[in-house]
């Protein structure tokens, strides 16, 4: 009967491991943080800013002064 439990458990060991242990949904990254790093070009002036500091208006960015 042990033998079972523990032959069973490495089966399931091996397939958790077979399938890269992803069978829990993983936590999504930061990507907010990686997205408000990347630079945007100012549609107006040209200056390359943030896109947490550039304001968008029509799917086109403009920083401060220009907005």
């Amino acid at each position: 009967m042990v033998l079972k439990i523990i032959f069973l458990l490495a089966i399931i060991y091996f397939l958790y491991r077979l399938f890269g242990g992803k069978i829990l949904p993983e936590k999504t990254k930061n990507k907010t943080s990686e997205d408000e790093n990347t630079l945007v070009e100012c549609c107006k002036c040209g200056v390359y800013i943030t896109k947490k500091e550039a304001i968008k208006k029509f799917d086109k960015y403009y920083c401060d002064e220009c907005a």
